[in-house]
């Protein structure tokens, strides 16, 4: 089949597309305006030239300026269609409908909900507002959502989208398993550097998450990142004896890098916590080799996959964070290695438990890699299961009386109503 993959936040599409190619499927990675750390290459040691790549470098300001006609052309050839961020809002633009939706996170409960901050409304808040309506559309009208169950925060968007009765699988493999060998860490630029760290410390604890714990904004995020260093500092009094040998390897970004460090001196364990610039995953995984432990968010929502928990279980690593086992228990699923902690007296007594009990958690990560093993082949069953009821047709039915539906709503309106006078006035200046 002739699929094209769109978008590739946190690299998700990357490894989709290179599983399709080993199926022999024509594979061409469409990106938009992509981080440099998701970008193909920073995903593989490997030359990515023998991959068919595009960057189209769209984003939420181009997209006005983008035709129909355009994306048209660049997609009519396809027989699926997969995408991911902005793929569904610049799909239903031209009537092009996707196969496959695989939310990264913000694309579901953020992009198809934006609402006006001022009144009358800034220029630069038109495009965001344009896009959010026909993101919301171009999810509804996907033939497939691939997403695991998850908490509220992803499940009642969707529900508000697409409804409860619309079709839906599990989340493809987060990560392209085949390239992780055992010499693989090696291949990295900082392989030394890290072997190094190994050999300074008996106990080495990775997060690998941005500093985000305040709370800010309207969807109050919170990954926990306190929760974790305060754990650590009650681990080191509570066994002073791996005072000099016991590190806490954090990523130097995210919001809170500030409020983290100086929560940090205040706690007297500077010298425990190694602070790392922000990788590429190629790099990040050498890294996660070198840890006797690595660290999910341990804030308030629950979670049952994301990448970085992936990641640390493809490099057989024991792990920690909230998921929230009941939760998941109750709807049926199978829940891989690790340990389920929510805050620092639950990180402190992990730790301890790891100091004494190695050798239980060494194995309890080689549980977890051979669990996502056989996790991603049920991912890909029953995707390429999926792929047999896909219909070439990519043109969305009853397009036109859709879009009539969308521009007739007030809020979209309004938009045009402001964006027509925003051009009135920029072609007068000129």
């Amino acid at each position: 089949m002739k699929i094209a993959c769109l978008g590739n936040m946190n690299n998700m599409l990357f490894q989709v597309g290179r599983y399709l190619i080993d199926e022999e499927h024509d594979v061409t990675f469409f990106l938009f305006e992509e981080f440099d750390h998701f970008l193909p290459e920073a995903d593989t040691f490997e030359n990515i030239s023998k991959y068919k790549i595009v960057n189209l470098g769209w984003n939420f300001e181009s997209f006005l300026n983008t035709s129909i006609v355009e994306i048209r052309k660049l997609f009519n050839e396809f027989e699926v269609l997969i995408g991911t961020d902005l793929a569904p809002a610049f799909l239903f633009k031209a009537g092009l409908k996707l196969n496959y939706f695989f939310p990264h996170g913000s694309d579901l409960y953020e992009f198809p909900f934006y609402k006006y901050k001022n009144h009358p409304p800034q220029m630069w808040e038109i495009p965001f507002n344009l896009v959010s309506s026909h993101q919301k559309f171009g999810i509804k009208n996907a033939d497939y959502v691939m997403m695991d169950d998850s908490d509220d925060s992803y499940e009642i968007p969707l529900l508000k989208i697409r409804g409860d009765k619309r079709k839906r699988i599990c989340a493809p493999p987060f990560l392209y398993l085949k390239q992780y060998s055992d010499d693989y860490p090696k291949r990295s630029s900082f392989y030394k550097e890290l072997q190094q760290i190994r050999n300074n410390y008996e106990l080495i604890v990775f997060q690998q998450i941005s500093q985000d714990w305040s709370m800010r904004g309207p969807f109050k995020i919170d990954k926990g990142n306190n929760k974790l260093i305060s754990g650590f500092d009650d681990f080191l009094m509570q066994r002073p004896e791996l005072r000099n040998k016991a590190a806490l390897i954090l990523m130097e970004y995210g919001g809170d890098v500030e409020k983290s460090k100086n929560l940090i001196k205040d706690l007297g364990i500077t010298n425990n916590v190694l602070w790392m610039k922000k990788m590429q995953r190629k790099d990040l995984m050498a890294l996660i080799n070198v840890s006797d432990i690595c660290v999910g968010e341990l804030g308030y929502r629950t979670w049952y996959s994301y990448s970085s928990i992936m990641e640390f279980m493809a490099m057989k690593k024991p792990l920690m964070h909230h998921r929230g086992d009941e939760h998941y228990k109750a709807k049926g699923l199978e829940l891989y290695p690790m340990v389920d902690v929510k805050d620092a007296p639950g990180v402190t007594e992990v730790l301890i438990d790891l100091s004494n009990n190695k050798q239980k958690y060494i194995q309890m990560g080689i549980d977890a890699g051979d669990w996502i093993l056989k996790d991603s082949k049920r991912r890909l069953k029953e995707f390429n299961e999926s792929l047999k009821n896909i219909k070439p047709e990519q043109k969305i039915p009853n397009y036109w009386l859709k879009k009539l539906k969308l521009y007739l709503n007030l809020h979209e309106l309004y938009n045009l109503f402001f964006y027509f006078l925003y051009s009135v006035k920029q072609s007068v200046k000129i």
